[in-house]
């Protein structure tokens, strides 16, 4: 369905009205276009009273391109950019005309949609995976058979990457990186059944002798606290050495004084 901004608007203003989604992965809209070509297939066998397994193969054909392009889009862009079936609806009845149908609906309608949402894709999602080419696809999975492929019928175009901007050397150089990878880590398995690399060896001793500084600096810094520590210790006993000789001076003062307050009463009482 497409929807445009006058239509909106208009829609917007009834109340009752919504929106029904109908993605093309889920059903009814998945089956819908196998289901409409099988009963335009069996009126077809029904006017004319035979079975056509060229008309079969195509009608079976038709939903798997329409699930292929999808899966495309999806891949390359996003899925709010899938088409519908209503492309696919008016493919004739007949083994002939209905690949020069196919031919002129690829060339003209489905290519160019195509180069658009894949180009808005690459621009807004960049590099999501490898590039494949759909034409192919459809080239290899064609229904008709060799006989029919002589027929007229032009030739379907082909997407090409750098119609869309997609630099396929990126993917390259991505899917490049793991056998390098691979053999860098082979080159290291090897070196090492070869012998002990110098520089590890090298490395594993400038290791050893920074632990050794380490371990000596932290000796060196316990010798300087415990040193601290005496000298404080030391301080403290000079302090209370200087604090005793203090307090015997002061005991030898009051004795002298108690020895000459005796002195002057034994003068008083002789007087």
């Amino acid at each position: 369905m497409t929807q445009t901004g006058s239509n909106v608007g208009s829609l917007q203003l009834h109340h009752n009205f919504r929106w029904v989604l109908c993605p093309s992965h889920l059903e009814p809209v998945r089956g819908f276009l196998g289901r409409f070509l099988q009963r335009r297939l069996i009126e077809e066998e029904a006017i004319n009273g035979i079975k056509n397994p060229e008309l079969t193969r195509i009608s079976a054909w038709l939903p798997k391109v329409w699930q292929h392009l999808n899966k495309f889009l999806e891949t390359y862009s996003s899925s709010d950019v899938t088409i519908g079936p209503r492309l696919f609806l008016t493919c004739p009845m007949d083994s002939v005309t209905s690949q020069t149908w196919f031919g002129d609906l690829w060339n003209y309608s489905i290519i160019p949609y195509l180069l658009e949402a894949v180009r808005e894709g690459v621009q807004v999602y960049g590099h999501k995976a490898k590039w494949e080419n759909p034409t192919e696809w459809v080239i290899q999975n064609s229904p008709w058979t060799e006989k029919m492929q002589r027929r007229e019928w032009p030739s379907l175009l082909h997407l090409r990457p750098e119609d869309v901007g997609y630099d396929t050397h990126v993917t390259a150089s991505s899917a490049s990186a793991s056998p390098v990878t691979s053999r860098s880590s082979h080159s290291n398995e090897a070196s090492s059944n070869n012998g002990p690399d110098p520089l590890l060896t090298l490395v594993m001793r400038l290791q050893e002798a920074a632990s050794l500084s380490g371990v000596v600096s932290n000796e060196n810094s316990d010798t300087a606290s415990l040193d601290s520590h005496n000298s404080e210790i030391e301080s403290q006993n000079s302090e209370m050495g200087s604090l005793n000789s203090t307090m015997d001076g002061q005991d030898a003062t009051s004795d002298l004084v108690q020895t000459q307050s005796r002195h002057a009463d034994r003068l008083e009482s002789m007087i």
